[in-house]
């Protein structure tokens, strides 16, 4: 019985010893790392990526770390290229974003002053076009008066024709009255004569005698009215004279209204010919610049978008980085990006530059 107790009690140690010892293999070798492990997979889990897992051994469980270590590795380098493009990303969409809002405000200064410069030139258009219409009024009036002053010249050299002929007339008269006046000094001379010749009659040449002295009388009255009517053609003649000469000199002044009306009427029409060509290009000019208002408008517009579209792109972005973050790794990366877009949003809107450089 004691032998039996004794290798009951022995045998009984004996396990007890490999329990404890099975025991205190089982916890260094398993449980002790499975801990461990399950530690390190609970910090990658909860986004801590900068501890390393490290277990010694050749077993199962080791190799088990070895991988999860090596997959940790790969996260952490796979986080920092994200973060490493997310930033450059970033900085990229921040100064496209940049550039589009400095873009949109530039194309919306050039859209104001081409709609400034489209009404401008409207304004110049309608004042050409009234100056055309005015020319071509002027130019009406001018051909009026041009006719009229020809119908006025050939009026006056009709005029001046008339003078020259009653000049000659007059001339023709001036020759009647000195034959008058030659038949009254004939007369006279026959009147002196027949008085001698009745003196020497003595009494029968009495009567003829008193005949000759009326032929005298009427002979001495012709001569006085021939010289009153000479005096008076005379007259007549240099008044005539003198209007002639300030007709044919008005005629010379009309001519010279008519060729200096024409010369105007010549400038009027080219002024007229160049006023409607320039009505044309303003024209061109108008629709020219209308379209390119038109385009810059669709400028202006498909820069609003690519800004809206950059500005969702650099949310998701921000938010991107955001979510890696979350991941903690030795990696530091200094997002200057956030606090740049402000700036560069003021340095948009507080740009004087002028927008023709653009």
């Amino acid at each position: 019985y004691k032998a039996s107790l004794i290798f009951f009690v022995c045998f009984l140690a004996i396990s007890l010893f490999f329990v404890f010892f099975s025991w205190y293999l089982l916890k260094n070798t398993l449980i002790t790392p499975l801990k461990k492990l399950g530690e390190s997979i609970s910090t990658i889990s909860s986004g801590d990526l900068s501890k390393n897992i490290s277990l010694e051994g050749k077993n199962e469980i080791a190799k088990l770390a070895r991988s999860i270590e090596l997959m940790r590795v790969n996260l952490v380098n796979i986080v920092n290229e994200i973060k490493t493009y997310t930033n450059h990303s970033l900085s990229g969409i921040g100064k496209l974003s940049s550039g589009n809002n400095e873009l949109a405000a530039r194309t919306e200064e050039q859209a104001s002053a081409l709609e400034e410069t489209a009404s401008s030139m409207e304004e110049i258009s309608s004042t050409v076009k009234q100056n055309t219409e005015n020319v071509a009024n002027a130019a009406s009036i001018v051909l009026s008066a041009t006719n009229l002053s020809r119908n006025c010249g050939e009026e006056v050299n009709d005029v001046v024709r008339l003078m020259k002929d009653i000049s000659e007339y007059s001339n023709k008269i001036f020759e009647i009255t000195d034959v008058i006046d030659s038949i009254a000094f004939q007369t006279n001379i026959l009147a002196l004569n027949a008085s001698v010749e009745a003196a020497r009659a003595g009494e029968q040449g009495r009567g003829f005698a008193v005949v000759s002295g009326e032929v005298r009388e009427l002979a001495q009255k012709c001569t006085d009215s021939a010289k009153n009517i000479k005096i008076l053609i005379d007259n007549t003649v240099q008044k005539i004279s003198s209007g002639s000469d300030m007709a044919e000199k008005a005629g010379n002044s009309m001519l010279n209204v008519v060729n200096s009306i024409e010369k105007i009427n010549n400038i009027i029409s080219e002024i007229s010919i160049a006023s409607s060509e320039q009505s044309k290009g303003i024209e061109q000019i108008c629709t020219a610049v209308n379209e390119m208002d038109v385009v810059t408008q669709k400028n202006s517009n498909l820069v609003e978008q690519c800004a809206k579209q950059a500005s969702s792109i650099e949310m998701d972005a921000n938010e991107l980085l955001k979510m890696v973050e979350h991941f903690k790794t030795d990696y530091v990366i200094s997002l200057t990006h956030e606090k740049n877009k402000h700036n560069n949003t003021q340095k948009v809107f507080n740009n004087e530059d002028n927008w023709s450089s653009f």
